[in-house]
């Protein structure tokens, strides 16, 4: 194979298959040629293939969700859906309802049935952005989900199962949260099955002048 540093390349787009090693990426995902991102490349190409939980971590900006999407599409269910819940941006007494669905008539306005993600994202992958802002009940639940597949709609007694594939991320220190009892451990551990930590943008010198074009 030819060196990994070695590749010519404006977008993480023309890093297509020249290495067993590498993912396809497609030119609307990540960006950069950085020895760090390439490492980055590597480690989504070996885990894409696994059903494995992801924790992908990583400050505000560098790409969690689009090396979500990145191992969707490499994986073998690339043909399925890749639903995205941010867990910070949906109020959590609606995260329930988000993520799990609900009955008719399980609250006020619940006119109607609603299909939660994990049922959407079932035979695909469901990317859970910001995970540490969830709440510990609802912490609780997705624990069940990871250990067995199952949950039940909000207001609903079916017992209902997902094979979604999860990849949570977080800008958090998820261990410090653990620590000061804000985040479940045994969760913490079900999580982070496989971890992708992704590099400072500061860490990136070579990619600057890249995400500036892409921005322009």
């Amino acid at each position: 194979h030819r060196d990994l540093h070695s590749f010519p390349t404006r977008r993480s787009s023309d890093l297509r298959t020249r290495s067993e090693d590498l993912p396809v990426i497609n030119s609307d995902e990540l960006v950069g040629q950085s020895p760090l991102m390439q490492e980055v490349y590597k480690q989504i190409g070996k885990v894409a293939s696994s059903d494995a939980t992801v924790l992908v971590l990583g400050d505000s900006g560098t790409g969690k969700e689009l090396v979500a999407k990145a191992v969707h599409n490499n994986s073998h269910r690339k043909d399925c859906a890749f639903v995205v819940v941010n867990c910070a941006a949906i109020p959590e007494n609606l995260l329930e309802s988000e993520l799990f669905g609900h009955e008719k008539g399980a609250f006020t306005d619940a006119f109607e049935t609603h299909i939660g993600k994990f049922e959407q994202a079932s035979s695909g992958t469901i990317f859970l952005d910001e995970i540490g802002d969830m709440s510990l009940p609802l912490q609780a639940k997705l624990l069940r989900i990871l250990q067995d597949g199952g949950f039940e709609r909000v207001g609903g007694h079916e017992h209902l199962t997902s094979s979604a594939r999860v990849i949570a991320a977080t800008n958090q220190d998820l261990t410090r949260l653990v620590s000061e009892r804000k985040f479940r451990e045994d969760l913490f551990y079900r999580l982070n099955v496989i971890t992708l930590r992704l590099p400072q943008l500061r860490d990136r010198h070579g990619d600057i002048a890249l995400l500036a074009d892409r921005k322009s």
